[in-house]
């Protein structure tokens, strides 16, 4: 298959919108057509080929592959509402990366901005480093957040992650800030360091797995002793083939349980692993 490669010459002066930068279109078109492609940079249009050196060369993988090189953090929306292929982005990136994305793989080896992977329904996304606010979530104005596929995020991650997340998996090796998993309405959210303050706020389904004995304790939250040995065996090695802290978690040994958020009448559970 197709590998795609655009090396930025310049950072731009104001925010492009990379949407129609998708590794399944591209891989359609030569070098000269992709050059011609214009993107919407502030009020205005710029061709790829102002901003890239393009350069096309053959992948072993499955599907085509488009690979950024250099600092792509104003520019946004990179891989948005992707059905197919692979993107890597050797640098940061800017907001809404993978947004509405059904399908294929993004992996981003320095920073995001805010909104990362906001309404994800299939595929994966990784993050090397850090992502902003309201990764997982929904989109200004809708309902309903991340609906399925697996994010991992290796630093930190901002405010008000999974926000209305209905489906899927995240996983964070760092810390998180302030209302993580609020209004989560089903799904799995597993995290290796800290958390920001009120936790799960207006949970009604899904899970929070915290791993960091200091979390927030908060009486939106009640102990449970509810059986969950099925349960747990199947997430443990889900989690534990992302490797680090969650690969230390013991499919023998279930977890603390809270069940909430109780001031909603919440059904969702905060897991203590001991």
């Amino acid at each position: 298959m197709k590998r795609i490669t655009l090396r930025l010459k310049h950072a731009p002066a104001l925010r492009i919108d990379a949407r129609e930068l998708l590794p399944a279109r591209l891989a359609q078109l030569d070098a000269g057509a992709i050059s011609a492609i214009t993107l919407w940079h502030g009020r205005e249009r710029i061709s790829v080929g102002d901003l890239f050196a393009v350069e096309i060369g053959e992948t072993k993988r499955d599907a085509a592959q488009l690979v950024f090189e250099g600092d792509m953090q104003r520019f946004d929306r990179l891989g948005s509402r992707m059905d197919a292929g692979h993107i890597l982005v050797d640098g940061n990136a800017g907001d809404y990366a993978g947004t509405q994305m059904r399908a294929g793989t993004i992996i981003v080896e320095g920073h995001c901005g805010d909104f990362t992977a906001c309404e994800l329904s299939g595929g994966r996304i990784e993050i090397r480093g850090n992502t902003g606010d309201f990764a997982g979530a929904a989109l200004p104005g809708d309902m309903d957040g991340m609906r399925g596929g697996t994010l991992v995020i290796h630093g930190d991650a901002g405010a008000r992650l999974g926000d209305r997340m209905r489906r899927g998996t995240v996983v964070v090796f760092g810390s998180v800030g302030a209302f993580v998993a609020s209004r989560m309405v089903a799904g799995t959210i597993a995290i290796a360091g800290g958390i920001g303050e009120h936790p799960a706020y207006g949970m009604r389904r899904g899970s929070l797995l915290l791993l960091d004995p200091g979390w927030p304790a908060t009486q939106r939250f009640a102990e449970n002793s509810s059986d969950i040995d099925v349960f747990w065996r199947l997430l443990v090695p889900t989690l534990a083939r992302e490797g680090g802290a969650f690969a230390m978690l013991s499919r023998d040994q279930a977890p603390r349980r809270l069940r909430g958020d109780v001031s909603v009448q919440g059904k969702g559970e905060i897991l203590l692993p001991g």
